[in-house]
């Protein structure tokens, strides 16, 4: 059984949200990442029975000036890490961000 994590910072005035959906089969693994990427959630994560992290999506998308002094967001813009791909400080920090649920 694996675990979907998501995180969401929500700014200064307002806490974080986060979720945790279980997944039995493949189906249900897309099912919810899917879920979590229409949600705009800022972090994905992927978790095996042992609670070891497999993988973690990240919205890369950055903010666009629109010449009034304010920003538009762009699409959120996925981006697979996994252990290996970023020093092991960084991934650490990003898998902890998990672990308060």
């Amino acid at each position: 059984m694996h675990t979907v994590r998501s995180f969401s910072s929500n700014g200064p005035y307002f806490p974080a949200t986060q979720g945790v959906y279980q997944a039995a089969s493949l189906k249900d693994v897309l099912f919810h990442t899917r879920l979590c990427m229409e949600d705009n959630d800022f972090m994905i994560g992927l978790f095996d029975d042992n609670g070891k992290c497999k993988g973690i999506w990240e919205d890369s998308a950055e903010g666009i000036p629109d010449g009034e002094g304010g920003m538009t967001l762009e699409k959120p813009a996925y981006v697979l890490y996994r252990p290996g791909d970023i020093s092991a400080g960084l991934w650490n920090l990003m898998v902890s961000k998990f672990k308060r649920v």
